[in-house]
């Protein structure tokens, strides 16, 4: 059997849900190693084995992870992929309960590709085939969370709330029920937040209370919402924030999920592995918002090749294809967004940099790859003709910047 996984991670605490949508847990995302032995524990078992002295701490590892970073351990040097890679270990129980069967979507605040390739390498040398990992950004999981509920819920706008250590995020969702029916999702960091340790006196909490008020009315104004959701660790007790409870009720349905990301994540993989369409287009951080496709002939006509499809998860997206130059020395694009489609843009990349040759006789490979959600990479090589034409191995590299498309 499966175990769908969905695990939101991030430098304080990480958030696991596994087979149940409706459980999810939290623990501090540190680990330690025994001084001795060749034994790590995670989350509040790694403090208590720094306490009693036996163990080494690390924490923030997603930083660690970012940065490089590397941590020594009783003379050893670890680097940041495999004390991750540790953890992910202990946290799935892979030594506990040896199964390839586990299906896990890690979602992150702000994923690119290298961040993308480093948490892929720590699951895998966790136990995680490769083909059953997936990284989604917090925006999607949001949305997979949403679209997961009553449609009532989000016939009109949805706002929601992230209240953490030191971070406060609004998150809005739009559904278009057009031809092509979407869900466009976006975030915000607030620049009130705020340390979640003044919560545990009164004073503190007034003053977090009127925080989340004001950045309530400024961020919701007049606007009309089908439903409001809170998610966070600050938010698995409301009893502090009465002014901003009451501003937010008003008139509006309001949930309380705090671990919404993992949970997200481990509908979007049950769902995949399941075989359920998405209903909605999404369009957010970690998908595309537009089609890209370039002009090619075929059996003498004219064609669009789809390179990218709007919706699609731009962290799994890729081509490479091989073309015959005729009577042109460059590749036309055209990026069609999925808020604009009366709109398209038309892009040239030139190459004519490339050796000239007679006509149909320079081949060349073309290459697609996402840098991040914004930048679509493409590389161009001249491959020649056979032994008529070496080829020159020349490459041209372009980005196409989506964002303002």
């Amino acid at each position: 059997m499966n175990r769908y996984i969905g695990i939101s991670l991030n430098d304080d605490y990480t958030c696991i849900c596994i087979n149940d949508k409706t459980v999810s847990r939290f623990q501090p995302t540190v680990i330690a190693k025994d001084k001795n032995e060749d034994l790590w524990t995670i989350g509040e078992s790694a403090y208590k084995a720094t306490l009693a002295g036996s163990g080494v701490i690390v924490d923030k590892l997603l930083s660690l992870l970012e940065k490089n970073g590397t941590a020594t351990i009783s003379r050893v040097k670890y680097h940041a992929v495999d004390i991750l890679a540790h953890y992910f270990r202990e946290l799935l129980g892979k030594d506990s309960n040896k199964t390839d069967e586990d299906v896990v979507a890690v979602s992150v605040r702000k994923p690119n590709r290298e961040i993308v390739n480093k948490l892929k390498e720590s699951l895998i040398k966790a136990g995680v085939l490769e083909k059953n990992i997936y990284i989604l950004s917090h925006t999607e999981s949001f949305a997979h969370f949403v679209l997961d509920q009553d449609v009532s819920l989000y016939n009109r706008m949805v706002g929601m709330f992230e209240l953490n250590n030191q971070c406060l995020y609004y998150y809005e969702m739009h559904v278009s029920r057009g031809t092509r029916r979407y869900a466009m999702i976006g975030s915000e960091p607030e620049e009130e937040a705020f340390n979640l340790d003044i919560l545990k006196t009164t004073s503190g909490g007034k003053i977090a209370d009127k925080i989340l008020s004001t950045v309530a009315e400024r961020v919701m104004s007049k606007n009309s919402y089908s439903s409001i959701f809170l998610s966070g660790r600050g938010f698995q007790d409301t009893n502090f924030a009465t002014n901003f409870m009451n501003y937010i009720c008003k008139g509006r349905r309001v949930l309380i999920e705090p671990g919404m990301f993992a949970i997200g994540a481990e509908i979007y993989v049950k769902n995949l592995l399941e075989g359920k369409n998405e209903d909605y287009m999404i369009l957010c951080d970690t998908r595309c918002n537009a089609d890209v496709s370039v002009k090619v002939i075929v059996n003498e006509k004219a064609e669009s090749l789809p390179i990218v499809r709007a919706g699609e998860s731009w962290i799994d997206t890729s081509s490479s294809y091989e073309m015959i130059l005729d009577n042109q020395d460059y590749i036309d694009f055209q990026v069609t967004s999925v808020a604009k489609p009366q709109r398209p843009i038309r892009l040239r990349m030139m190459l004519d940099t490339f050796p000239e040759r007679d006509n149909r006789t320079t081949r060349i490979r073309m290459t697609t790859e996402f840098a991040n959600a914004d930048i679509l990479r493409v590389t161009v090589k001249d491959l020649g003709f056979g032994d008529i034409y070496p080829a020159s191995d020349k490459e041209l590299v372009e980005e196409i910047d989506l964002s303002d498309k």
